[in-house]
C-alpha cells in the first residue's frame, strides 16, 4: 500500500506538539497492517466513513486522521478534532 500525506494534513501536522506528531508518525506506520487484517484489533480504531473511500484513524483520544483510499493507495488529507471530523464530512 503506498501511502501518501496530503499538503494541507502536513500543515496540520506541523502545527502539532512534538508528541502528537509521533503518534500520528506511528498511525502511519500501522495503516498498511491495519488494512491488510481489518479483523485484528490494532488499537487505531480504523473505520469507513463515507461510501466515497473516506476512513478515520485515531490518534489519542482528541485527535482523528482522515484518509481517502484507492486501489492499493490511501491519501492522509485530514487531521482534527471529532467535532472538526464531523464539519468536514458535511462538505463532501
Amino acid at each position: 500500500m503506498t501511502i501518501s500525506l496530503h499538503r494541507h494534513f502536513i500543515e496540520q501536522v506541523q502545527r502539532q506538539p512534538a508528541a502528537i506528531r509521533a503518534a500520528v508518525f506511528d498511525a502511519i506506520l500501522a495503516l498498511p497492517d491495519a488494512f491488510r487484517r481489518p479483523a485484528q484489533h490494532s488499537g487505531l480504531g480504523l473505520r469507513k466513513l463515507h461510501p466515497s473511500g473516506v476512513w478515520e484513524v485515531r490518534i489519542g483520544l482528541d485527535l482523528r486522521a482522515l484518509l481517502q483510499t484507492a486501489p492499493d493507495t490511501a491519501v492522509l488529507r485530514f487531521l482534527g478534532t471529532h467535532d472538526e471530523v464531523r464539519k468536514y464530512l458535511k462538505n463532501l
